[in-house]
């Protein structure tokens, strides 16, 4: 026995709704082949909107790795000409 799926069970309740209780076959398989289609682009559009915000987010990681990177190399310059300070008055004893 074979499961019916939930969005089939949608589907005809919507067609028995929309068409009422003697619509032709024709008009029958019209709307349900409109509805899956629907069903079918919600679905894609639901995809690239989730590969977009796994992209969006994994960029923000990048981003945020590369600022902590550079603000880690800036401080090390800036270290190191402390560093050179510091050791120049110990050696002149200023």
């Amino acid at each position: 026995m074979k499961k019916k799926l939930e969005t089939e069970a949608v589907i005809e309740n919507l067609i028995t709704a929309t068409l009422g209780d003697n619509p032709t076959s024709r008009q029958c398989h019209i709307y349900r082949e409109n509805l899956r289609a629907l069903v079918r682009l919600a679905k894609s559009e639901q995809v690239v909107e989730i590969k977009t915000n796994v992209q969006r987010l994994a960029g923000a990681i990048e981003a945020h790795e590369a600022r902590r990177r550079a603000k880690a190399i800036l401080l090390a310059q800036r270290l190191s000409g402390i560093f050179e300070q510091a050791q120049q008055q110990f050696e002149f004893k200023q």
